[in-house]
Formats: structure tokens, C-alpha cells, sequence
């Protein structure tokens, strides 16, 4: 199964429990699910930034309900911050029943005896996660973060970006509008093609720096999970002159060329407004920007962590780039060699008005 169609669950518990921990984390593994522990800090030394990182991007929250676990305080901040994120929380019990914030919410009874598997089993099945997943959805539950101005966008892109690289994880790269970030260039910000990418209007060291870091930190998801991208190769840049325009779109050229087909699915849409972008790595995190001006940067950015909205975020790209591909030459299995050659008959154009200009 792909790693991104798997629910993650994270698991709240006592070290005291650890091996009843151990046979729910073998049972959701068997039911599809994908268990989030912590073993070093979540089995009773606190509840640190690492803990909050891994409840929100987490599917569904689950703390394991003892005598052991309710005597700790730990466990019912966790269970209160994760029901402060909107993230489905689906308590199992062994001996102790639910009490203080969840105990309206019914609790899964885990059984013990000889036959501990087969009948828990069935109660940690995926249509239970799922009935979970898709309630949060339609009930519009998630939280969001605005950035306003670029600099913010660009900023919190990254710290979501390296959040998910801290947890041990990378995603899928999603993105729609105008040439991805992949048109950033990674030199560094002394690098001529900075200045080309700006002409004489170059923003400033900071924001060619911020804006480095996110192509950096998203290439590092997308050289280990792949990308999905829906590009506009006909944007013009003419703000900044014709020669930002070819350094961007030589820029995003060496990016496809250095990725592998398998890793790479692009959809050509020149009738894709550029008002806005939308940015989705794996299901761990998705930014989408409102309100955009060609070479002025996105404003108005939302960030959200809030997995099971995101499912359904992704459900809606891969629709449309499934529709993009089915209408575009050479379709999903050259899709990657389709956007290369559009490039690069673009490209081919700049020096065919350059031969005009000198003859």
C-alpha cells in the first residue's frame, strides 16, 4: 500500500504498558494503519514540541486508556491538545474507562486472553479510521495559519517542510501554479542568475535567501517521494524583463531533466488562472495562496497540518491532474518528456528573436 494512503495513528501511552502497545501497534499495521510512536519521549517524560510535532500531522489520535496511563497528567494534555487540532481521537480502553474530556467519546475495549487478536482485530479496523477521516472532513474542522506577504509564505513553507523531515518522514510534492518552486534557483543568492531572475527589481538578499530555502527543503521531499506538478510554461515575467523569463524556465528545465520519469508527473495547463497556488506535501501539510500578482509573489497563504482535510485536498489535485494528463500528449507514463520539450521549444523561441534582433 502506498505510505500516503495509510491513516497515521498516534499512539498515546504509559511505559508501562508497553507491551500492550506493542500488539495494538501489530494490529493497525495488519488493518493498514500506520502507528506514530515515540518511545524516548512519549511513554511519560512530558509533553515537548517533538509530541505536539507528531499529534498534528497525525490522522487520528489515540491514547491508550490504563490505570497506569489516567494517573498521569501527561496523557490528558495530550488528549486535550489533540482535541484542540480537531484530530479525531478514538480512546482504547484495557481495564479503565475514559474519563474527564473523553469520556462522552466512545472507547474501543481491548480484550486480553488467548484469543487477544482475533477479537480486537476487528474493532481496530480501517473502516473504523476511515468513519473517523471522513467525518473531520465534512465537518470542516481544520485549523489554519495566514501568512500574509511572501516573506511569511515562504518562511513557514520551510518550517512545515523540515517539521515532516524531523519526524523521520518525507511526501509526495504537490503543486499548482504558475512554474512550481522548482523555477527557484538553488545557487546561491550571489549566483548571476539571481540577478537575471529579477532584472532590476531584485527584491533584496533576504527573500532570494528565504526563497532558496523553500526550492531546498520541497527538492528534498520531491528527490525521495516524487512531485506532481501543474505548470503554466506561457508566463510572460515581463514585470522583469525577458531574461527572468528564461531563467526560470531554464531553472525548472534542469529540475525535470535530473528527475527520474517514475518520480515526475507534470500537467501542462495554459488556461490555469495565476491568482493562486497551492502547495501539498504528502498529507502532512498543504498551503494554499488566494491571492497572487505574476513575478509579485503569493500573499494571503493558508497553512494547515490537519491530515484528514488534506486526504481530501489530494483526492481533489490528482483528479485534475488525472483529467490535464488524459488530454495532453504522451499522458501520464512521458509526461515528464512532454513538459521538457514545451520548455524547451520556449526556450528554443528566445534565441530565434535574439538572431532577429542581431541580423
Amino acid at each position: 500500500m502506498n505510505p500516503e494512503s495509510k491513516y497515521r495513528v498516534f499512539v498515546s501511552y504509559s511505559h508501562q504498558d508497553t507491551k500492550l502497545v506493542d500488539r495494538i501497534s501489530m494490529i493497525l499495521v495488519e488493518n493498514g494503519l500506520s502507528p506514530m510512536l515515540d518511545k524516548s519521549l512519549s511513554s511519560g517524560h512530558g509533553f515537548t514540541n517533538q509530541i505536539k510535532n507528531f499529534i498534528a500531522h497525525a490522522h487520528v489520535f489515540m491514547p491508550v486508556i490504563t490505570k497506569e496511563s489516567s494517573s498521569r497528567g501527561w496523557v490528558h494534555q495530550e488528549i486535550g491538545y489533540a482535541m484542540a487540532l480537531n484530530i479525531p481521537v478514538l480512546p482504547v480502553s484495557n481495564g479503565q474507562m475514559p474519563g474527564a474530556m473523553i469520556q462522552e467519546l466512545q472507547a474501543v475495549r481491548w480484550e486480553e486472553g488467548k484469543y487477544w487478536r482475533r477479537i480486537n482485530k476487528p474493532k481496530l479496523d480501517l473502516k473504523v479510521f476511515d468513519s473517523l477521516v471522513r467525518c473531520a472532513q465534512l465537518e470542516s474542522q481544520a485549523l489554519f495559519e495566514c501568512a500574509q506577504y511572501q516573506e511569511e509564505r515562504t518562511t513557514m513553507m520551510v518550517a512545515y517542510a523540515k517539521k515532516v523531515l524531523e519526524l523521520g518522514a518525507h511526501g509526495h510534492v504537490r503543486q499548482k501554479g504558475g512554474l512550481s518552486s522548482f523555477h527557484i534557483p538553488d545557487k546561491p543568492i550571489t549566483h548571476p542568475d539571481w540577478d537575471a531572475r529579477y532584472g532590476p527589481l531584485k527584491p533584496g538578499d533576504y527573500r532570494c535567501r528565504l526563497q532558496r530555502e523553500e526550492r531546498l527543503a520541497l527538492e528534498e521531499h520531491a528527490r525521495r517521494s516524487g512531485c506532481s506538478l501543474i505548470i503554466k510554461p506561457s508566463l510572460t515575467y515581463s514585470r522583469y524583463g525577458e531574461a527572468a523569463r528564461k531563467t526560470r524556465l531554464t531553472e525548472l528545465l534542469a529540475f525535470l531533466e535530473s528527475m527520474p520519469d517514475h518520480l515526475v508527473r507534470v500537467a501542462v495547463s495554459e488556461r490555469m488562472p495565476t491568482s493562486g497556488n497551492i502547495t501539498m506535501v504528502g498529507n502532512w501539510f498543504l498551503a494554499e495562496s488566494v491571492s497572487a500578482a505574476i513575478g509579485g509573489g503569493y500573499q494571503q497563504t493558508i497553512f494547515t497540518r490537519h491530515a484528514p482535510s488534506i486526504q481530501a485536498k489530494i483526492e481533489l489535485f490528482d483528479r485534475e491532474l488525472t483529467e490535464l494528463l488524459k488530454v495532453q500528449p504522451g499522458r501520464l507514463e512521458k509526461s515528464r518528456k512532454y513538459a521538457i520539450d514545451v520548455i524547451a521549444k520556449v526556450l528554443k523561441s528566445f534565441k530565434k528573436n535574439s538572431s532577429r534582433i542581431k541580423n
